[in-house]
């Protein structure tokens, strides 16, 4: 039996798996962008994520381990269920940033 692909996306992990380049683009709704990004929020059936970042000592992406896999997993998405993805990975981008945050 196959296994249904598996997506867990939140803006944390938006916030520490994307650029500010793909979260700008995300927020402009770029559909490339958007999809190039979707890998990074599929999970296995341990509920991990496929696609492990490794970030530097600033917090900045250093590097992405198991992208191919991703993709592969990626590839099974019917263009419906995109759709829908591509709405949750916007709102996660969306969530990122506060506009309620009180100032000091």
């Amino acid at each position: 039996m196959t296994r249904v692909v598996k997506f867990k996306i939140t803006p944390e992990r938006f916030s520490t798996a994307c650029s500010i380049l793909q979260y700008m683009s995300v927020m402009a709704r770029n559909e490339s962008v958007i999809i190039s990004v979707a890998p990074r929020f599929i999970v296995d059936e341990n509920d991990e994520y496929i696609v492990k970042v490794k970030l530097d000592e600033d917090g900045d992406i250093e590097e992405l381990e198991g992208v191919n896999e991703a993709l592969a997993e990626l590839a099974k998405v019917t263009p419906k269920r995109l759709e829908n993805l591509m709405d949750e990975i916007s709102e996660a981008a969306n969530a990122i940033v506060n506009p309620t945050k009180e100032k000091a």
